[in-house]
């Protein structure tokens, strides 16, 4: 009898092995296109693959030169998620297009520095020196927003924090600076025309031979507008896979703050 139970007991442990193994096998891989923009999204989403995989998800990076267009992709079903835009470009967009979007999580702020191929300091900037700003409108408020906390400009005020500042709003401009609104992704490519650009994040790499002539400080300006977002569309708000590319992505960027490895981002819980 005992040797008949003991069988049993082993031939129940072996299915339920075999069921569970079938279970895995079974499982199949999530694919996940996520489009993003410049070489430092690139490197922290590619380094996440393997503990992705190991949760049956293949991220497919889908790399764009245009922020311009990466919401429209993601509305044409052509990408899954973005990573390139903050809360303030997010809103303009979405209201502007009617884009039915969402954001899954919030990831960082990030500084707009400005860069010089031939300054060494901001105090080098002069009588009609000429800037290069990002020309979208969101882009271009937080550069006036940056040039005015610095003190080489001054703003009208304006008490609605969503307000995007524009040229008209300019009230001094004391060493009559002269702008070249440009698309970022070309700002690199008129260096040698400016004396300095104020440059998004995300094409920092592109000015890694370039002088930084001032490094952002966000605190000195309404900046929880600025942080950014992982967004997707409305209809998957609450997917669990999106949200654990998005946590994953977050811990990988904290990782590498408290590593010393990268500056001028601060994480947003």
């Amino acid at each position: 009898m005992n040797n008949k139970i003991l069988k049993i007991f082993i031939i129940m442990i072996i299915l339920l092995f075999l069921i569970i193994s079938c279970s895995k096998e079974n499982k199949k891989d999530i694919t996940v296109k996520l489009g993003c923009i410049g070489g430092f999204d690139i490197a922290i989403l590619e380094s996440l693959t393997g503990k992705l995989k190991e949760q049956n998800i293949v991220l497919d990076l889908i790399a764009f030169s245009d922020y311009s267009v990466l919401n429209k992709a993601l509305v044409s079903k052509a990408i899954d998620l973005n990573h390139f835009q903050h809360y303030a470009y997010f809103v303009n967009e979405t209201n502007k297009n009617d884009y039915y979007l969402s954001i899954i999580d919030k990831t960082f702020i990030a500084d707009m520095n400005m860069y010089s191929d031939n300054l060494t300091n901001i105090g080098q900037i002069g009588l009609k020196s000429k800037i290069a700003v990002p020309e979208d409108d969101i882009n271009l408020s937080r550069a006036l927003k940056i040039l005015d906390s610095i003190g080489l400009i001054r703003l009208k005020e304006n008490d609605n924090k969503n307000y995007n500042y524009k040229f008209d709003d300019i009230r001094e401009n004391y060493l009559l600076l002269e702008f070249v609104p440009i698309k970022s992704v070309n700002m690199h490519s008129i260096m040698s025309k400016v004396d300095a650009a104020i440059v998004n994040y995300h094409f920092n790499f592109d000015f890694r031979n370039s002088n930084i002539i001032y490094e952002d400080d966000p605190s000195k300006y309404q900046s929880d507008m600025y942080v950014n977002v992982v967004a997707a569309r409305l209809e998957d708000e609450n997917n669990i896979t999106y949200k654990t590319i998005a946590n994953l992505y977050k811990e990988k960027v904290s990782e590498l703050i408290n590593a010393g490895k990268i500056e001028g981002i601060t994480i947003v819980d």
